[in-house]
């Protein structure tokens, strides 16, 4: 083994404080110092070779996903109608969307808050699949009813509106409602709507009786129960139905469901017996009180059938 320099030392700082002693000029072509730069330069070089491949991939990818998001267009749209009112045409048409949508210039956010600012949708959801699949789903306001002032007649604001399950007041657009055109209209009392307008809410208390009154009619079929025309509410606990054959029917805002079912065999005798109804009181469980039309009041106007 060959004998190592015994004074020799580990020590950089010695040596450092050597080479400070000698000039620029002997320290700059020093062997020593040129052994340093070279081990130096190997390690910078190394280091750049296993760095420059990874740079570059990343700098590839970069450019390659930026010019890739320009470049794509969303032809891939997955449209989802919560009701099946409004049709992908024409969500198209309220985002003002006529063309291919870019990839990089999507604004979601922007986009749901355009479907919201349109009344007649209550919820919207859009989100954008990589690499060009664009989700929108919407979820339209049911018609329950049309709503209008019972003063409009004299007041000359025959206003008319459709309210949803939840007492919003939403536009009629006969291009999204087609099939709720012939809905019954509710007149209302001045104080169950601050003000008649789209996007105004009627209090679940108020317009409790009214949703289930629709939906116990809605169990039986034409032939049972006419259409209901009208729906007036004078009193808290009152309601008044014009029905489609033009009879009267009181009723109170408590156990409708079972009214319904009372009405229902009520017109049911008045089909059998051939005798027009002209009112009918179902609130009383037992004998309710039936008025028919007079002999020659029934020849004039007949009743209706589906």
């Amino acid at each position: 083994m060959k004998q190592q320099n015994k004074y020799r030392t580990d020590k950089k700082e010695n040596v450092q404080l050597l080479e400070k002693a000698l000039s620029f000029r002997d320290r700059l072509f020093s062997a020593l110092a040129l052994r340093r730069g070279v081990r130096h330069l190997r390690k910078i070089l190394l280091i750049l070779l296993i760095a420059a491949p990874i740079v570059f991939g990343i700098a590839y990818s970069l450019f390659y996903a930026v010019e890739k998001a320009y470049s794509l267009s969303i032809d891939n749209i997955h449209y989802i109608s919560r009701h099946g009112l409004i049709s992908r045409a024409q969500t198209m048409e309220i985002l003002g969307i006529r063309e291919a949508i870019n990839m990089a210039t999507l604004d979601v956010k922007s986009m749901e808050k355009k479907l919201l600012s349109n009344p007649c949708i209550a919820a919207a959801s859009i989100r954008a699949e990589m690499p060009e699949t664009l989700h929108i789903e919407i979820e339209e306001r049911i018609p329950v009813v049309y709503v209008e002032q019972e003063s409009g007649a004299e007041t000359g604001n025959r206003t008319r509106l459709f309210m949803d399950p939840a007492g919003v007041l939403f536009p009629v657009e006969e291009k999204y409602h087609r099939n709720f055109l012939n809905a019954p209209t509710w007149y209302l009392q001045p104080e169950d709507v601050r003000e008649l307008v789209s996007g105004a809410v009627i209090a679940e208390d108020k317009c409790r009786p009214i949703k289930e009154l629709i939906a116990a009619s809605n169990a039986y079929n034409l032939t049972e129960i006419p259409a209901i025309q009208e729906i007036f509410r004078p009193k808290e606990w009152k309601l008044i139905l014009t029905l489609e054959n033009g009879a009267e029917v009181l009723m109170q805002v408590y156990n409708i469901k079972d009214q319904m079912a009372r009405l229902a065999m009520i017109l049911e005798h008045s089909r059998a017996t051939g005798k027009p109804i002209r009112s009918v009181n179902v609130i009383p469980k037992i004998n309710p009180a039936v008025i028919y039309a007079p002999p020659t009041e029934a020849n004039e106007t007949p009743q209706k059938q589906p």
